[in-house]
């Protein structure tokens, strides 16, 4: 095979076979300009075409035919196909298969060729334009850029939820027929307790250490192990902490469970969280007010003669007030008192009995603040505390919690018609010591009220009725300071360790006794004996001694 010069040698060439196959067909309208009409003769095969006739050819064969299939034209007079001979410099007598005249150059001047650079630049295009259509066929443009806007598959991560850890159940004593925490641990308020979805409340506590961090949660179920975090709060130098938060619209009207839980300390508390046929009209005189509150209410459009029922801020349960139409199917004017409903707008609801009748009336609720107070404030176990309080829901039945707000209540007492509470006592239990939490609750209105109380360590006294005397000697023992009417017991020995029982006794309604407890002084006592007398409620000691040697008592 024959090498050029340059590719523009090779090129002249290309165009004299050219012309020569068109002269042999007789059809002088054949040149490198040529188009086709039929599709199958695409970009992609005049191209080939070019290749073929670009002279990088060292895997071309020798043929005068490059075997190319024959293509398809639109009708009219065969085309010659196009072949390359390679024969030796053209001449100008005429080459291979020459007519011995010198080729003329074609019309228009030199055909427009893709060299390689071209066909592998349109080759890179298509796979680009491949590639756009898979990623458009998987989803678009958004489904593959990594974006953090939320652009396509971009899907919201759920809402923050987080482990409840188990709290440490306190000991407990014995109040009546229920038992109470035995020392006051973490404790939390929410006030109010009784919160529509999306209404405001605040969270207030106690017990946990100082600067701390606690994380609210708030779990739909008691038996749930995980709740839903919806606040961080720091508590202040005396393990305190206050805040606010917005009841979740999720939570539907549901009852909840508000759990502090303090990070890394182990400590936590819980506090109960409570969510509330025709058209009539009712009018209302005041627009704001609190439950127990008199308002004046009108109201058209029901039945002549039938009962109505009044609800405020929900249709169900037992009606606040139960009202008479008259022969005109209204009500003129009634006093009620504004009912127990969630803080925030609230509404009035008047329903026919018979009718089944709707008219209603927007109010603003506002919150309750009640107060409750113990005394004395400061008394032993055994002693009776009397409580009380006010700003209550009328009539509402309130929970009394000690050193706790979760579970059953250590007691409960009713408001009166004026939400107040009175003549409410109780004996404070022995086992309790020290400062306690009084927490006591609306069970309609969740309206929350703290106090507290101190319980003081008794501390009784003992005196022997002898400070000395020889071996055989009895003695006795006069004391006080005791709880009423509880059992003493005796224990002689020298040390720190009680040492042996020698007697029990009971002491007065006073926690007094007298001449009590007969001992017989032995010889082993000659050095000195020590006593110590210990309620059995109480818990409280006395001392006592003698001394044999000296013949007096410390």
């Amino acid at each position: 095979m024959p090498e050029y010069e340059d590719y523009d040698d090779y090129d002249e060439r290309d165009e004299y076979d050219t012309r020569r196959a068109d002269e042999d067909y007789g059809d002088d309208t054949y040149d490198a300009r040529r188009t086709y009409s039929d599709s199958d003769d695409d970009f992609f095969g005049d191209e080939l075409d070019d290749f073929d006739e670009s002279g990088e050819s060292d895997d071309f064969d020798e043929s005068d035919d490059y075997g190319e299939p024959a293509r398809r034209r639109t009708p009219g007079p065969p085309k010659a196909r196009k072949t390359h001979k390679v024969t030796g410099a053209p001449t100008g007598s005429g080459g291979s298969g020459g007519s011995g005249e010198q080729p003329s150059a074609p019309a228009g001047g030199k055909r427009k060729r893709f060299n390689w650079k071209t066909i592998l630049l349109t080759i890179v295009a298509c796979a680009l334009v491949g590639s756009l259509v898979q990623m458009v066929a998987r989803g678009g443009f958004g489904g593959s850029l990594g974006t953090s806007g939320g652009g396509g598959g971009h899907k919201k991560s759920p809402a923050q939820e987080q482990e409840v850890r188990p709290s440490t159940k306190p000991k407990t004593i014995r109040l009546g027929n229920q038992r109470v925490p035995q020392t006051s641990g973490p404790i939390i308020v929410i006030n109010p307790g009784l919160v529509a979805p999306g209404g405001k409340a605040s969270v207030e506590g106690g017990g946990f250490e100082p600067k701390s961090t606690v994380d609210l949660l708030l779990k739909t179920k008691r038996s749930d192990t995980k709740g839903r975090a919806i606040r961080t709060v720091r508590t202040d130098k005396h393990g305190s902490l206050y805040t606010n938060f917005t009841m979740p619209e999720s939570l539907g009207g549901k009852p909840g469970t508000l759990v502090a839980q303090q990070r890394g300390g182990g400590r936590s508390a819980e506090a109960e969280l409570i969510s509330g046929g025709a058209i009539g009209t009712a009018r209302i005189n005041k627009t704001v007010g609190r439950p127990g509150d008199v308002v004046s209410i009108s109201a058209r459009g029901f039945k002549p003669g039938e009962q109505i029922n009044v609800f405020w801020g929900r249709t169900t349960g037992t009606p606040v007030a139960r009202l008479r139409t008259d022969s005109s199917g209204g009500v003129g004017r009634a006093d009620i008192r504004v009912g127990v409903a969630p803080t925030g707008q609230s509404t009035l609801v008047l329903v026919g009995q018979q009718s089944k009748t709707t008219a209603t009336a927007p109010f603003q609720m506002l919150s309750l603040y009640p107060a409750i107070k113990s005394s004395p404030y400061a008394l032993k176990a055994g002693q009776r505390i009397r409580l009380s309080g006010n700003r209550f829901a009328p009539n509402e039945r309130v929970l009394v919690y000690i050193n706790a707000t979760s579970g059953l209540p250590a007691f409960t007492t009713q408001a009166n018609s004026f939400g107040q509470l009175r003549d409410v006592a109780f004996d404070v239990p022995f086992g309790l010591k020290g400062r306690q939490s009084l927490t006591a609750i609306g069970d309609q209105s969740r309206a929350v009220t703290r106090s507290g109380f101190t319980v003081l360590p008794y501390s009784p006294s003992a005196e022997p009725s002898t400070f000395g005397g020889k071996a055989g000697t009895t003695l006795s023992f006069y004391c006080a300071g005791f709880a009423p009417n509880e059992t003493v017991t005796v224990y002689a020995g020298n040390g720190s360790v009680a040492g042996r029982k020698i007697a029990t006794f009971q002491v007065d309604g006073r926690g007094k006794a007298a001449a009590v407890g007969s001992y017989r002084i032995t010889p082993a006592d000659e050095g000195g004996v020590s006593f110590k007398l210990i309620g059995s409620k109480s818990g409280g000691v006395a001392k006592a001694g003698i001394n044999y040697s000296q013949g007096q008592g410390h």
